[in-house]
């Protein structure tokens, strides 16, 4: 008669984290162009921040507010740190210290002291309210081509336009297919929603704004740029004043 053993079971043991928010805030800051680094100015705690600069200007500290009831997989509670599981989340939280005084940048707490958006959010609203705040303009994105990977830009020709490469190429390389432009988002192909399906039946319930933080700071980026030209177009109006009866439409 064999004997049995025992087997190590194949179940495991702890749930993969769903993301950590450092790489949810670097990859927001990289998509704005902001500068940053990691820095522990206390040595003795294990604390570090994101530290993001501009020439000339004091730098801006991030770090991430642990939620008191997350616990790690031995039973301990999360000490605040820029890198957190998602899951332990519960703010963002940008400060800056200069002539001024010590401020918030940006706040990840509404008004009742609790998160105000999910974890890819606030990293995206963090990063744009850096980037207002260092007076940095939103530049057109990079694209490359889906098929052939060249760098392309969008042409416009009498009313229509094309992608073209650097050689003014329409077409890739191959000869066979047509430029076409990479997503920057691979969450939501650049449209800025997400498709929401039913469990069950697989239908199409809806749609959900896209969280992925990169998408959320140029969303808001762009929205904010927007609105700055907004305004000084309608002061432009209001300080002009007619030279004749010419001067301005309607004529």
């Amino acid at each position: 008669m064999s004997k049995l053993t025992a087997c190590p079971s194949l179940t495991k043991t702890h749930p993969a984290y769903d993301g950590h928010t450092g790489a949810m805030l670097r990859d927001a800051l990289e998509a704005l162009g902001i500068v940053h680094h990691v820095d522990q100015p206390w040595r003795g705690l294990p604390t570090e921040y994101l530290v993001c600069s501009v020439p000339g200007r004091a730098q801006v500290w991030i770090h991430c507010v642990a939620d008191p009831s997350a616990r790690t997989p031995e039973g301990r509670r999360f000490a605040d740190h820029y890198d957190l599981p998602t899951v332990a989340l519960r703010a963002v939280a940008a400060m800056v210290t200069d002539d001024e005084s010590t401020r918030f940048v940006f706040n990840g707490f509404g008004d009742e002291h609790e998160p105000t958006a999910s974890a890819g959010m606030q990293a995206g609203q963090c990063a744009a309210a850096l980037a207002e705040h260092f007076g940095l303009t939103m530049s057109e994105p990079e694209y490359t081509c889906l098929h052939c990977a060249r760098v392309i830009e969008w042409i416009e020709a009498d009313g229509q336009g094309a992608w073209h490469d650097s050689s003014n190429w329409i077409g890739c390389v191959d000869g066979e297919s047509l430029h076409a432009p990479e997503p920057l988002c691979g969450w939501c192909e650049d449209y800025g929603l997400i498709e929401v399906f039913d469990d069950s039946t697989d239908a199409l319930k809806g749609h959900t704004t896209c969280d992925n933080a990169p998408c959320v700071a140029r969303r808001i980026m762009r929205s904010n740029q927007a609105e700055r030209e907004r305004q000084a177009a309608q002061a432009q109006a209001a300080a002009h004043e007619c030279t004749g009866p010419l001067c301005c439409p309607p004529f």
